[in-house]
């Protein structure tokens, strides 16, 4: 998946328009048109905000994942520790693929405000 697709997939999965895009973002409609058709790339700023919105981590827009060797082991717990764990494991998988990345920024957010992530 492109840089453009995970840009419109993300409109599309809150059911924005792309009007309602460009005016939350600052950017003219054919601005967004051509981000979503990778006529064009997002500005980082710009991207960075995207991701903040839509609650998915900046890396996922960029690379569709975190940007490492590691991460698809980020994205799943491997061995659930407790019954709470499991639940959310089992709850967590059933979820589309925009859904994680949305969760898993929500997630890192929580971490860095409470000093637990780096």
């Amino acid at each position: 998946m492109s840089i453009g697709e995970r840009l419109k997939s993300l409109r599309v999965s809150l059911k924005k328009t792309l009007k309602d895009e460009s005016e939350l973002f600052d950017v003219s409609i054919n601005t967004v048109y051509r981000w979503e058709h990778n006529l064009t790339v997002p500005r980082k700023g710009v991207l960075k905000k995207v991701a903040e919105f839509y609650n998915v981590p900046f890396e996922w827009i960029l690379h569709g994942d975190f940007g490492d060797e590691n991460s698809k082991c980020a994205v799943c717990i491997m061995n659930p520790e407790s019954d709470i764990e499991y639940k959310l494991l089992k709850m967590f998988r059933k979820l589309p693929d925009i859904n994680k990345y949305k969760i898993l920024g929500y997630v890192e957010r929580m971490l860095v405000e409470n000093g637990l992530f780096e």
